[in-house]
């Protein structure tokens, strides 16, 4: 084809296309049928002269996706929060932390009972919360225990007293490690505590939970267990953890290791909650999030636009 060709294809396209003319009206420019224009704008876009990349609308492109998550992970509700794709992953963290901030005094509207978890996002919701009631009576309660971390995030008592306080309900706080060696006793006030949030645990209608992806070796676990323990995690090949309990891609939860007990709701007690609420996103989280959500731990998902992507192409990929 010469460049004479060539400059007609782009001519006519760029007519069409970008100028929004007719094809009756570029015949009579060009001189040429309108059934040779159509030819010609069928050969221009056959040779790459003319791209089309048909889009969704964004709102049209997030209600197809949030549709194609609830019915494929079994969601009750998905919700999403808006977040550019060059973002790294503090700012995903703020943007859930937002948006989860923004709809949970909805979410827990007259709950008797929350269970909160810990973590960067819960954290950081904690702090965002609007001051409104969620119910005279609403209690909030830790589901891990207390760390030894210098994090504010792993103060499971700090983000109790938060969300507390701006949601206007009552509060449990717990004096209990996280992860206890057995070798160590309980104190009769400790065995005491245990049991009252046991009790709180079994009359639960809610909880709040973040999610962590696979296991990074964080200096918080250093602080809490042995190098022994540590390892043994590192090198399990889990997915992901929720309330630190880890767990692998088959929804398979690992052992917990023989020195140490976790003060924590046992994973398999979150499904029977008739209201679960997990904050987490990244990309590095989607097959952790896939599998939590398959195994039942929860039912309304609070995450970002990109992870949200990265959790479609996943499922697609299996289909």
């Amino acid at each position: 084809m010469s460049k004479a060709d060539l400059w007609q294809l782009y001519r006519i396209a760029s007519l069409y296309y970008k100028e929004g003319k007719t094809q009756e009206e570029i015949s009579e420019r060009e001189n040429v049928s309108r059934s040779q224009v159509s030819r010609l704008l069928d050969h221009a876009r056959q040779l790459g002269i003319v791209k089309i990349d048909i889009t969704l609308p964004e709102f049209l492109r997030e209600e197809t996706l949030t549709e194609f998550l609830e019915k494929n992970l079994r969601l009750e509700k998905l919700i999403l929060a808006p977040a550019e794709k060059e973002w790294d992953k503090m700012q995903v963290t703020a943007a859930i932390a937002q948006t989860a901030a923004s709809v949970l005094p909805k979410l827990l509207k007259n709950a008797k009972v929350v269970g909160l978890g810990w973590g960067e996002t819960m954290y950081r919701t904690a702090l965002a919360l609007p001051n409104r009631s969620v119910g005279e009576e609403t209690l909030f309660v830790p589901l891990i225990g207390a760390s030894g971390s210098s994090r504010p995030s792993l103060q499971i008592n700090t983000i109790i007293d938060r969300f507390s306080e701006h949601l206007q309900g009552d509060r449990f706080f717990v004096n209990l490690p996280a992860f206890r060696e057995k070798s160590v006793p309980l104190t009769a006030y400790e065995s005491k505590r245990m049991r009252m949030l046991r009790e709180y645990w079994d009359t639960m209608d809610t909880a709040v939970i973040g999610l962590g992806g696979p296991y990074m070796g964080t200096n918080f676990f250093e602080e809490e267990v042995s190098k022994t323990a540590m390892e043994r995690v590192a090198r399990s090949d889990t997915v992901g953890d929720i309330l630190s309990q880890f767990f692998f891609a088959d929804g398979s939860v690992l052992e917990a290791d023989e020195n140490y007990h976790t003060n924590a709701l046992p994973l398999e007690e979150l499904p029977r909650l008739p209201r679960t609420v997990c904050l987490a996103g990244g990309r590095e989280k989607t097959e952790a999030i896939l599998t939590a959500a398959r195994e039942g731990y929860f039912r309304i998902l609070i995450t970002d636009t990109n992870t949200a992507q990265a959790l479609y192409d996943q499922i697609r990929r299996e289909i």
